[in-house]
């Protein structure tokens, strides 16, 4: 497998990770009751993780696109 493949799969694993994140927040968020200080430190905490998944994201597509241009062409 190619470095642009690795990356592409990484890519891919991590989507699956941000949308699952996601879908628990949107759950969560859902099910808080307004005094549930203990839900809310949950919902803040998943919200870090997937501000950090996005984040780490951005991070694989700028090394797709540089590892693409790097790439010869046969």
């Amino acid at each position: 497998m190619t470095e642009f493949d690795e990356l592409i799969q990484q890519q891919l694993k991590l989507a699956d990770q941000m949308i699952h994140t996601r879908e628990e927040i949107q759950k969560l968020e859902e099910t808080l009751s307004g005094s549930d200080e203990a839900m809310k430190t949950i919902i803040v905490e998943k919200k870090d993780r997937l501000l950090h998944l996005e984040e780490e994201f951005e991070r694989l597509i700028e090394n797709v696109i540089s590892t693409f241009e790097n790439t010869p062409i046969y």
